[in-house]
C-alpha cells in the first residue's frame, strides 16, 4: 500500500480537485470520486476521465486505475462541481472504500 499516494488521493477527492497521471503509457486528467481496494484486493482509483488535450485518444468516462501503476501524479488546482451520471459510491467492484466524493 502507497500511503503517500493515498493521502494525496484522498486531499483531492475531499478537495474535488482534477488529478493528472501517467497510466499504461497514457496521459490521464481524472476527476477522482472513489478511492479503495477492489475485489482482489489492489488498492485502485475510480474517476471521471475528462477530455484531455495533450492526449486526444484517452476516452472520457469512467475508469478505475490500479495505484501501483500509477506514476507522476499531479493534483491540479482546477475543481470539478458535480458528479458524474452512473457514480455509485458504494461500487460493488470494490470490497472496501477509503475515500469517496
Amino acid at each position: 500500500m502507497n500511503t503517500i499516494l493515498l493521502e494525496e488521493l484522498s486531499r483531492a477527492i475531499g478537495a474535488r480537485q482534477f488529478v493528472q497521471f501517467k497510466y499504461a503509457e497514457q496521459e490521464y486528467q481524472i476527476e477522482p470520486h472513489l478511492l479503495g481496494q477492489n475485489k482482489n484486493r489492489q488498492d485502485c482509483l475510480c474517476g471521471w476521465s475528462a477530455e484531455n488535450k495533450d492526449n486526444p485518444n484517452a476516452k472520457t468516462g469512467w475508469h478505475c486505475f490500479l495505484l501501483q501503476d500509477i506514476k507522476e501524479l499531479k493534483i491540479m488546482e482546477k475543481r470539478f462541481y458535480k458528479t458524474r451520471p452512473g457514480y455509485d459510491p458504494y461500487d460493488s467492484a470494490m470490497s472496501r472504500i477509503y475515500y469517496r466524493a
